[in-house]
């Protein structure tokens, strides 16, 4: 029997989550969560397609024009870490519905903005209901799976971004010539409805119930998911593993533990790995199809440019999908992050609309692969009772970037020209890539109860 700490009670929960056999029944509570993801994705990529349309709407300068796009961003920041907190405190469940809730109706007020005032604060809004969002499902979607396919799971979740991306463009190419970008935000708003099925169908995490003492709910859940679990199997189901899984308790706040002697090395990694690439990536998304009007494109036609490029993420993140379980996440993570520096800095200085099109293209691949395997990655290297605050306050510190991103490349972009966005951009995910090389452990293989210490 194999003990993992030296703590007198024993967690049941996780023995039970591990011995079950993958069936169409956690594939569809994966389903729901990876789905409530991608709208979230969806919403979050109209800036990419309405930030040129908006400037001209509003009159607004480079610098302007990135302060708005940081502004979800700067919601983002604050979502993200609140909802971590709230979701180790009171529940996964309850917090990812708010979540929907907020950003589904702060993207209408979107549409109705009467200013650009008001558009801002707005925007922070949507940011936060789309911050809150992400840690929540970051941390819950893992709590249900087994190691075999936690990490491919987590990261088809994550690899839907290109997608959310692709059909936002989808959506202001055909909507935005007819009725214009309010529109736009409120088709894109609708889709938060979808908390209706979160709330019908996903249990709690009977794994953050164990963890918070709840143990009789715990066992309830964790029995309901067994019987259907065993319902779609067919059969008996395997035995309980025979090992004693635990986590240590502590009594220390997540915010304190988190740079504790156990966990201070992760979480510097995580925040360096967060804040250069979020910077890197949302700087330069937020400004394709702006960067190529300002190189004489139309508005249309920068958009089918940044949805061509944009589906070479579909490939990148089935790759490393396919990838973080065959050699590992940490290796997975470094290959993609440097490669993503090294195609930005090529894009950026291609000098041809077909050189253009082939390094758009490989940059989306290797990024979409990066950001597959960060999230893959995070949320396993902090336990249960701070998985959700370890992984907010990652997100939140990296909207610190994603603030900055927008807006220090709409100014680099006004003093320095479009090679300097790029090269600015590879050297963010240059130092990400070597933080993960320097301090990142491997978690492949693993149960989480075991990562943890």
């Amino acid at each position: 029997m194999a003990t993992l700490s030296l703590r007198m009670e024993n967690l049941q929960i996780p023995q039970r989550i591990e011995r079950l056999p993958l069936t169409s029944y956690q594939r569809y509570l994966a389903f729901i969560i990876i789905t409530a993801w991608y709208f979230d994705d969806l919403d979050l990529g109209a800036m990419t397609f309405l930030l040129p349309v908006l400037g001209k709407e509003f009159s607004l300068n480079p610098v302007m024009m990135g302060t708005l796009a940081s502004m979800s961003f700067a919601g983002m920041l604050v979502g993200t870490a609140l909802s971590g907190f709230f979701s180790d405190k009171v529940g996964r469940k309850k917090v990812l519905q708010w979540s929907m809730v907020l950003w589904g109706v702060a993207g209408i007020l979107c549409a109705l903005s009467w200013s650009i005032a008001s558009l801002f604060v707005f925007r922070f809004l949507l940011g936060m209901g789309l911050g809150a969002e992400l840690p929540v499902a970051h941390a819950m979607l893992p709590e249900f799976l087994p190691k075999s396919s936690r990490g491919r799971y987590v990261a088809i979740m994550e690899g839907l971004l290109p997608l959310g991306i692709i059909s936002a463009g989808i959506i202001s190419y055909f909507v935005l010539p007819i009725v214009g970008w309010r529109c736009v935000f409120a088709v894109e708003a609708l889709p938060a409805a979808w908390l209706f099925m979160v709330r019908r169908n996903i249990p709690e995490s009977p794994r953050w119930l164990e963890t918070t003492g709840q143990l009789e709910e715990a066992d309830r859940v964790m029995s309901q998911i067994e019987a259907k679990v065993k319902e779609k199997y067919g059969q008996e189901l395997p035995p309980v593993l025979d090992t004693v899984l635990v986590e240590k308790e502590s009594d220390e706040s997540p915010f304190v533990e988190i740079w504790s002697q156990d966990y201070w090395k992760r979480t510097l990694m995580l925040w360096v790995v967060w804040t250069a690439c979020l910077f890197g990536y949302y700087g330069l998304t937020s400004w394709l199809s702006a960067l190529l009007v300002g190189k004489g494109f139309a508005v249309i036609r920068s958009i089918t440019f940044v949805i061509t490029i944009t589906i070479g993420g579909i490939p990148g993140f089935l790759t490393a999908t396919y990838l973080i379980e065959k050699v590992g996440r940490r290796p997975v993570v470094i290959v993609s992050t440097a490669l993503t520096a090294v195609s930005a800095y090529l894009y950026g200085n291609a000098e041809s609309l077909t050189t253009l099109y082939f390094w758009g293209f490989v940059m989306m691949f290797v990024t979409y692969a990066m950001w597959s395997s960060i999230y893959a990655y995070t949320p396993e290297l902090y336990p249960t009772r701070m998985r959700g605050s370890g992984c907010g306050l990652c997100s939140s510190v990296g909207r610190i970037g994603a603030l900055a991103g927008p807006y220090a490349i709409g100014w680099l972009l006004t003093t320095a020209g479009a090679s300097a966005v790029f090269s600015l951009a590879a050297g963010m995910f240059g130092l990400a890539a070597l933080a993960v090389l320097i301090l990142g452990p491997e978690t492949q293989g693993r149960i989480l109860e075991e990562i943890s210490q």
